[in-house]
């Protein structure tokens, strides 16, 4: 490890899963997070430099997550969601497979636990796109991620216990887990780690209680969670860096994956598609001659595979008359199902309950253009217009820079039509919730992407802010004038540590 700052040895992840960034900032202000101020220098942020980062799309966990590991967009890392289809069959010898890694998905009732037991999220990254550890390994140093779903490439993954795992996710009760006890189940393990001995160059810890109880309880609740959860756990984190010698010299970065919107926990504005119950959108699939893959195991003898993902979902059409691997007819297919949904969402056929509930109809022509192709807005009968053009007529919809997300998210393993819930309205794809994002409105899709140096002097904090600022300024530029995204973490963090990707 060569660099000509000696005294910027290690670098610390602190991730947030679904924490908004104008609670983060409001608390910090507030004086409400004495350990955060330690890491960033008080509240007005002395040691630190933050961007203004935007989620990915699906503002979603599993994809988010793997572009701040990766510092790669989803259409190159390969998770387009929490639920997504693979038609390509990358991991399962040609043969298309649907993935379920929320816990308690009915459909993929495995995958969830296969995210832990043997790393089902990081085989399905994308080979070609190396992630944080397998970069920091060919220089020469070492890594230790606690309860990440990806740590290929890791020195050490302390992923959590299958039935701690259970525990937290159903809920209250005597045989539940509170989520600020799993937060501090994963502290104590990477603690524990660390008791071994062990000084790892680069350390991750993962913090999913509060995107968890904000779920539960809505995003109102996360200031407090913040307060009383997060920041003392930071705290105990630092004290046991500082008394292993491993603080001075560190390099943090605070990150969450992207925000959260309050939504109506009802069957009303939870768009399902559930068998042989709540079959909502499967009428419309049904009524279309479909197949749709609603039944466990199913896939891929369908016609059609749905991802939800919260506030977005990913509609999979098969070549009705070829094979899973070859893209839809875009007049036979693709169209038709596109004509349904918008009857659907403008008149309520099919489903009246689901009248109003879209706010975007996305498709693409794959078949002419690829897998890449650019997603238009559909308009009805056949038409489309380019999504920057729609956006323009309907600033009402006020989006996070959406037409680069979806250029950025597109490729096999995104829908053949995406479709964006009415989220202003609290609409969503999935069981009835509270917090819920996904989407692309504002306050679901702002992330918090902080660097700071604790120990560093003004110079130091100077030459850190400039090296991110110019580091994120240019891949936005280069990327088609984007903002700045969670997927810059990775190439700012290895510029300040002057390491070779």
């Amino acid at each position: 490890m060569t660099n000509i700052d000696p005294n910027l040895r290690r670098l610390v992840i602190i991730d947030v899963d679904g924490l908004r960034r104008d609670v983060f900032r409001a608390a910090l202000e507030a004086g409400h997070l004495p350990n955060v101020e330690r890491i960033v220098g008080g509240r007005e942020g002395r040691a630190a430099c933050r961007v203004d980062a935007l989620s990915t799309a699906p503002s979603i966990t599993f994809t988010a997550q793997a572009s701040i590991f990766t510092g790669q967009h989803p259409g190159q890392h390969g998770i387009a969601g929490n639920e997504s289809f693979d038609r390509l069959g990358r991991i399962s010898s040609g043969r298309p497979r649907h993935f379920g890694f929320d816990v308690g998905y009915t459909l993929a009732v495995d995958d969830a636990v296969r995210v832990f037991s043997d790393g089902l999220a990081s085989q399905l990254l994308s080979s070609e796109t190396p992630t944080l550890y397998e970069i920091v390994s060919a220089n020469g140093m070492t890594s230790a991620v606690a309860y990440n779903m990806y740590a290929r490439g890791a020195d050490a993954w302390l992923p959590p216990d299958i039935i701690e795992i259970a525990r937290f996710t159903k809920g209250p009760g005597r045989l539940g887990l509170e989520a600020g006890q799993y937060d501090g189940r994963m502290l104590d393990c990477l603690i524990a780690h660390l008791d071994t001995g062990t000084r790892p160059d680069v350390l991750t810890a993962y913090f999913m209680g509060l995107d968890h109880h904000s779920h539960v309880n809505g995003p109102a609740s996360q200031p407090a969670y913040l307060r009383d959860v997060i920041d003392p756990q930071l705290g105990r984190l630092l004290d046991a860096l500082e008394a292993r010698g491993m603080l001075a010299g560190a390099l943090f970065v605070l990150v969450s994956d992207h925000g959260q919107i309050e939504v109506a926990p009802d069957d009303r504005h939870s768009i399902r598609l559930g068998f042989p119950f709540d079959r909502e959108l499967g009428h419309l699939f049904a009524a279309l001659g479909l197949d749709v893959h609603d039944v466990p195991g199913e896939d891929p003898a369908c016609d059609a595979v749905m991802g939800l993902n919260g506030g977005l979902a990913h509609v999979y059409l098969q070549h009705r008359a070829a094979r899973w691997a070859d893209p839809p007819r875009y007049a036979e297919d693709v169209l038709p199902a596109a004509e349904a949904f918008r009857q659907m969402n403008e008149g309520g056929k099919y489903e009246e309950s689901l009248q109003g509930s879209l706010d975007l109809i996305l498709i693409r022509d794959a078949e002419r253009e690829g897998w890449q192709a650019e997603y238009r807005a559909y308009l009805g009968d056949g038409r489309t217009q380019p999504l920057g053009d729609y956006l323009t007529a309907h600033p009402e919809l006020d989006y996070a820079d959406p037409v680069n997300r979806i250029r950025l998210a597109a490729s096999a393993l995104t829908g053949d039509l995406i479709l964006v819930a009415n989220g202003r309205e609290g609409f969503y794809f999935g069981g009835p919730t509270t917090g819920v994002h996904g989407g692309l409105l504002l306050a679901e899709s702002e992330a918090v992407l902080t660097f700071a140096r604790p120990s560093g002097s003004p110079d130091q904090i100077a030459r850190l802010r400039e090296m991110v600022a110019g580091v994120v300024s240019d891949r936005c530029a280069s990327e088609g004038d984007r903002q700045p995204s969670v997927a810059d973490m990775v190439p700012a963090a290895l510029a300040l540590l002057e390491l070779s990707e």
